[in-house]
């Protein structure tokens, strides 16, 4: 009996195409620079297809406490009604910090609410955008101070033992970051990136493995990641095999401050490693 009891019952948690509609027309029409769309629970997927063009979407195992620190506003898309939706836990992970905007709306099985986010950092420096740009300088360093410049290509840069350091999209730990690809050298040396920031009241670097490379473990040595800025540096080690995120909370940046950031670990294989670094401001 329950197991039929589950069955029709299963039918009345479906969402229409139309309800999915409803609420990209509002999105569209209510939607400010800066905004997102948090799916709840993390794996309904379907929603994002329906997102008008230019507004992100984020959902991924853990997204629930993601601090969305880039993006002012949060709109909060559910399906309360799917099971083991597990709201109650989400609202524990989500609200901190939260304030709602407004009355939740409903559009059959669909629930959309808009938040301030009283975790947003404006974001004034991206080593991404950065590198990106081709306005970073990227070397090889060696102990003794020799440094071998890595030449733009117009995306990326190509450094002298064919490894590539470059803007690009990749997973760790289940959630995608836009992140600076950097590949260890291999023994005593780094591979460095260097800019000037502009100022910023706080500053992070936060590194791990790109996935398919964080469980590996045989004859693989740690790696090292550096943030130094104005010649005073913090390090972390990436242990291996951790599949996670790290994080180094860096100094405030003055105007024009120089900003070095340094990979190294002694054997080089599968030693490649997603890099975030920014500078943020407080929230006005």
């Amino acid at each position: 009996m329950l197991c039929l009891g589950f069955q029709l019952w299963l039918p009345t948690t479906h969402v229409a195409e139309s309800d999915y509609q409803a609420v990209a027309q509002l999105l569209a029409a209510e939607q400010q620079q800066g905004d997102v769309v948090l799916l709840a629970p993390w794996w309904t997927e379907r929603a994002r297809i329906f997102a008008p063009e230019g507004l992100p979407v984020v959902g991924y195992q853990g997204s629930d406490a993601d601090s969305l620190e880039r993006y002012p506003r949060i709109w909060v898309l559910a399906q309360p009604h799917q099971p083991n939706a597990g709201m109650g836990d989400f609202e524990k992970a989500f609200s901190p910090s939260r304030t709602a905007i407004g009355a939740e709306r409903r559009f059959g099985n669909l629930s959309l609410r808009l938040y301030q986010n009283g975790r947003h950092r404006p974001v004034v420096v991206d080593a991404t955008q950065l590198v990106g740009a081709g306005q970073a300088q990227v070397y090889l360093e060696s102990p003794d101070g020799n440094r071998q410049p890595c030449s733009f290509t117009g995306t990326a840069y190509r450094c002298g033992n064919g490894k590539i350091v470059g803007k690009e999209w990749h997973e760790v730990h289940f959630a995608p970051y836009s992140c600076v690809k950097l590949e260890a050298p291999g023994g005593a040396n780094r591979v460095v990136v260097e800019f000037t920031a502009s100022a910023a009241d706080s500053s992070s670097l936060t590194a791990g493995y790109i996935w398919e490379y964080g469980a590996y473990r045989d004859g693989i040595t740690p790696t090292n990641v550096t943030l130094e800025v104005n010649g005073q540096a913090q390090s972390m080690e990436l242990p291996v095999g951790d599949e996670l995120m790290h994080r180094l909370e860096g100094p405030a940046l003055t105007e024009g401050a120089r900003v070095r950031i340094f990979l190294s670990s002694q054997n080089p294989s599968a030693r490649v490693v997603c890099a975030v670094m920014t500078g943020s401001r407080r929230a006005p």
